[in-house]
């Protein structure tokens, strides 16, 4: 599996959590919103990955089809 995660992700979710454990003053639930964060985070990383795979191969048939048509 290849992730997408880079530097800028890593320090948005740290300054998330450091919020979260100063908000609720509690581990269990810091750790609990986190990785709800972080399957969110997944989710729309897959989401736009489909999408974009989806408008490419459109965007490949149009041209073979007016390929064929010339």
């Amino acid at each position: 599996m290849n992730n997408n995660y880079n530097i800028k992700h890593f320090i948005l979710f740290f300054c998330v959590s450091l919020a979260l454990l100063l908000l609720t003053d509690s581990w269990l639930m810091t750790l609990g919103i986190l990785m709800l964060l972080l399957l969110i985070d997944r989710l729309l990383i897959n989401y736009d990955n489909k999408r974009r795979h989806r408008q490419n191969q459109d965007n490949e048939n149009e041209k073979d089809k007016d390929s064929q048509l010339d």
